[in-house]
């Protein structure tokens, strides 16, 4: 979970808690400091429209929000628990050293703890340390192969814990699916149960493979319709109402001259978004899962060959998953070059 996800999170987290503990003392208190949401720099608002504000009121039945945050990575943790301290001042956030750190598990009072790990063996002990009959629900958000979720599922399952996979949708038991529906509202404006564990993963590679086509697609085409002679802007507003039409044209065009007032990744060197590691690594998924259930993936491999060749490049691996365009657009150059210097000289297509 990166930075921008986890203030959203925190972002919904404070809303919530502003409305249930005292729904008009955002409103009246007006010596207390108004909430900014970091990402739009908008002051936050509740349902009913006020501003949402840290109220001095808040009681010891019910303690401000908190963050505890766990990652393998102690300054990925460090860092966002930073930002967050910076965007937030008046709430309390901890980077918890493993998931059986004990101030992950002491703090009941803490609405959201993040847990991202790379071994399922990191969460058991600390659930094999919660006292008997603490109900404990964990959330899988990362993209991974569904056997490998479905085994930590039922590993959880067995320490005396509920679980369900949600990296976009969600996947487990109903009773799990019922109790973990109220976090899953604060992270997107919709929940789809999409069946048994593992299945919330099942859509999400589905949906990520799917995405790495169109991302290609779009920057091939950007890319051709330059080179024809049309403008960035006027080709994506062409796209962007006919059937070409997608996210990946539409809000990650790779393109920094197509869409006016866009905030993409492209309009700031590529940097944030979606890397280009993980695309590839969302991609292998994928494959995998078509070879396990004897799916031709025609286009998913041609693209996993592509994001292959782009995060060969080491300083374009973390870059958002949009940088194909750039990569496309200099062999396309070198090519044009080559072929005013040497006509009967092609290159074979893919190779770049």
């Amino acid at each position: 979970m990166g930075f921008e996800m986890a203030t959203n999170l925190f972002t919904k987290t404070i809303v919530a808690h502003s409305a249930s503990s005292n729904p008009s003392a955002a409103a009246i208190n007006a010596a207390s400091e108004v909430k900014v949401n970091p990402i739009t720099g908008e002051e936050l608002t509740s349902d009913s429209g006020s501003k949402v504000r840290h109220s001095e009121t808040s009681s010891k039945s019910n303690p401000p929000p908190a963050f505890t945050v766990c990652d393998v990575n102690q300054d990925a943790a460090r860092a966002i628990v930073s930002k967050l301290k910076e965007k937030f001042p008046g709430y309390h956030f901890q980077v918890a050293k493993d998931p059986a750190d004990r101030r992950t598990l002491i703090n009941t009072h803490y609405d959201v703890t993040i847990v991202a790990t790379s071994s399922e063996k990191a969460i058991l002990p600390a659930l094999a340390k919660l006292p008997n009959g603490e109900p404990t629900l964990v959330i899988d958000s990362t993209t991974l192969d569904i056997d490998v979720a479905r085994d930590v599922a039922k590993n959880v399952e067995q320490a005396g814990a509920m679980m369900v996979d949600a990296p976009v949708s969600g996947g487990g038991p109903q009773p799990s699916v019922t109790l973990a529906t109220p976090y899953l509202s604060l992270m997107g404006a919709r929940t789809i149960h999409c069946g048994p564990s593992g299945a919330g993963l099942a859509a999400k590679i589905c949906n990520n493979m799917i995405l790495g086509v169109q991302q290609i697609a779009v920057a091939e085409g950007m890319l051709l319709g330059q080179r024809m002679g049309l403008k960035p802007d006027v080709l994506a507003g062409v796209l962007n109402t006919s059937t070409g039409r997608c996210w990946s044209s539409e809000v990650n065009n790779p393109v920094p001259e197509a869409l006016s007032q866009s905030t993409a990744p492209c309009t700031r060197d590529y940097e944030g978004g979606f890397a280009t590691a993980l695309m590839l690594k969302d991609m292998n998924l994928a494959l995998h899962a078509g070879e396990s259930f004897t799916t031709p993936l025609i286009l998913g491999t041609a693209a996993k060959e592509v994001y292959e060749n782009v995060a060969r490049q080491t300083s374009l691996a973390q870059k958002d998953f949009s940088v194909v365009y750039q990569v496309l657009k200099v062999a396309a150059e070198a090519q044009a070059s080559k072929n005013t210097s040497s006509p009967e000289h092609t290159t074979p297509a893919g190779n770049f």
